[in-house]
């Protein structure tokens, strides 16, 4: 070979093993803070009602410039369900609803976070509640305060699909076919 093809050909790989050794670029990791909140609510003969996880955590990676790479990992508490009624709490953790003493955490775990307006995005995940996985998608607003941000989250979950409040509690009169979830998160960056 001549010299300056050679020249060439290693300058070329020198330049292709350069561009696969820089990092690729990493949505930015944020951690849960004092403060956030993760609800849900939905009817109980005919009437509302809500109520709140007092325990849950979540691992959160999301990068505006980069929604499609965000990664939403959390897990919660179910005994830790709280609607303000001792008697409707006390059913809570039965078998018959989170059945706890068996599966006392869900589980979300999401990603593939696609536009869907001004700082709105749809993401993609699945829900693991009384051992049934089920696709479970979430509508998320993310906005940027400083250093710190904040994600908002609504879902819509199918109860009878994981099997909470079957039997006697099946019928949508007694028990709304559908939860909403909602959660504030507060995040600052991870160290």
């Amino acid at each position: 070979m001549k010299p300056l093809l050679i020249r060439s050909l290693t300058t070329a790989l020198a330049v292709l093993l350069a561009a696969l050794l820089v990092p690729v670029a990493q949505a930015q990791t944020w951690t849960l803070q004092a403060g956030s909140t993760l609800g849900f609510s939905s009817t109980f003969e005919g009437a509302a009602f809500s109520g709140r996880f007092k325990q849950f955590s979540a691992t959160i990676a999301f990068d505006p410039a980069k929604p499609q790479a965000c990664t939403l990992r959390a897990s919660i508490t179910l005994a830790s369900a709280d609607t303000d009624n001792p008697d409707r709490d006390k059913m809570l953790p039965t078998a018959d609803f989170f059945d706890v003493a068996r599966f006392p955490q869900a589980h979300y775990q999401g990603g593939d976070c696609q536009p869907d307006g001004p700082g709105r995005y749809r993401a993609q995940g699945t829900l693991t509640l009384r051992g049934v996985s089920k696709p479970v998608p979430l509508l998320l607003h993310f906005s940027v305060n400083g250093a710190d941000a904040l994600l908002t989250l609504d879902a819509s979950v199918p109860r009878l699909a994981f099997a909470v409040g079957g039997g006697q509690w099946a019928s949508a009169s007694a028990i709304g076919l559908d939860v909403a979830v909602h959660g504030v998160l507060k995040l600052a960056p991870a160290p």
